[in-house]
């Protein structure tokens, strides 16, 4: 349910004169936790409330455009392929919103986006902040409402005088009902033990390699399918070689798919789902478990960070500590073993994203969220027509 801050009106129903104009920043178009919210969000607002948004899609880190979010709106990348960004790439993001003049600016994690926010001053600006590691990173200046991911994040703000909405990620039911199941070459007698993730040192795929060796140990019928690569942004390190190489004792029971645009298939045709990240790096109730629980698989995580808010232990899946390879693997085996447990948790996991992560409530709240504070904003909104599109060079 949403909630917002005392004195807060309904933003009702009323069609406007225009479209409203929404500019994200985002690093990147990839799977990555934010850029996945941000396309889900607007593809069904696309669909349900088609001519009330006009989105722009602004990145600065990652030069690969998916070609799904020019479906849903106008995607550019002002950064500098394969270099970070420099001063000349956020003067040229800054006059790219200033012709732009967008309504509403939504970003996240990066205090130079905050401050180009604060120097074009639309009407609403919107941080969304994730897991615990985005907060406190610096101050929320000039910042009209901020969207969390979880209720840890929520807690941790709670003292800021900014109202403050939480929004989970939402997954689109209907469209996943569609989708045809690819084992990687396994059969049907092989139960699948599958992760979808950047491959990076916080998300411990290692851990999941070993947890899968020591669970084949006794039922050699298991297999790994580990679906991510590295983002595409400049430094970033490639630990694909590294993690084939400690899966070398797994053989070819083990799938490493590199990165995909559309990984769905693969975790429809997982029979466990699973999440390893560290405490340290933390999760804000992320999608590489609400996205298998949607299929009806149970899933087994690491407590780091927001991931109990998915996962209620023994309920709807499996909660162990962090870097636990003995207990995930004893999770794991049970649901091997236990075919009513496994038929339980299915059920229950998929009835968990249907209360808490759908989609059609999520890009409900987020609407009433844009158009609430729009119209109660003090600064004005432009006049001026819908800018042609504009070039990143």
């Amino acid at each position: 349910m949403l909630s917002a801050a005392p004195g807060r009106t309904d933003p009702g129903h009323a069609q406007p004169d225009r479209p409203v104009v929404v500019a994200f920043l985002l690093q990147d178009f990839e799977l990555g936790g934010i850029s996945q919210w941000i396309y889900t969000v607007c593809a069904e607002l696309h669909r349900t409330d088609p001519g009330r948004f006009a989105f722009h899609f602004i990145c600065t880190h990652g030069w690969v455009i998916q070609e799904r979010f020019a479906r849903v709106g106008t995607p550019v990348f002002l950064g500098r392929e394969g270099r970070a960004p420099n001063w000349l790439v956020w003067l040229r993001v800054q006059r790219y919103l200033q012709r732009l003049r967008p309504d509403i600016i939504q970003f996240s994690n990066l205090k130079p986006y905050r401050d180009l926010c604060y120097r074009v001053r639309p009407p609403v600006i919107i941080e969304r902040k994730a897991a615990m590691r985005t907060v406190g990173r610096y101050d929320s200046r000039g910042v009209d409402a901020i969207i969390s991911q979880n209720r840890q994040v929520m807690e941790a703000l709670r003292d800021l005088p900014v109202p403050q909405f939480l929004v989970y990620h939402g997954v689109d039911l209907d469209g996943l009902a569609s989708v045809v199941p690819n084992r990687a070459g396994f059969g049907p007698d092989d139960f699948i033990v599958g992760q979808v993730a950047r491959l990076s040192p916080g998300k411990n795929q290692r851990m999941l390699i070993d947890v899968v060796a020591r669970v084949r140990q006794r039922h050699p019928r298991v297999k790994l399918v580990l679906v991510g690569g590295a983002t595409r942004q400049a430094g970033a390190v490639d630990l694909l070689p590294e993690l084939r190489e400690h899966a070398r004792r797994l053989g070819v029971e083990a799938v490493f798919t590199g990165a995909l645009n559309d990984p769905a298939p693969y975790i429809a045709g997982f029979n466990v789902g699973t999440c390893t990240t560290t405490r340290a790096c933390g999760e804000g109730a992320p999608r590489l478990l609400i996205e298998p629980m949607a299929f009806g698989i149970p899933c087994v995580t690491t407590d780091a960070g927001a991931t109990n808010e998915v996962i209620e232990d023994g309920v709807n899946g499996f909660l162990v500590p962090d870097d636990d390879v003995p207990g995930m693997a004893d999770r794991i085996e049970r649901l091997l073993l236990d075919e009513a447990l496994y038929r339980r948790l299915s059920h229950r996991a998929r009835e968990t994203v249907e209360r808490r992560f759908n989609i059609r409530t999520q890009a409900r709240q987020v609407r009433d969220i844009f158009l609430s504070l729009l119209a109660q904003s003090t600064r004005p909104r432009s006049r001026r027509r819908m800018p042609e599109p504009i070039s990143a060079h």
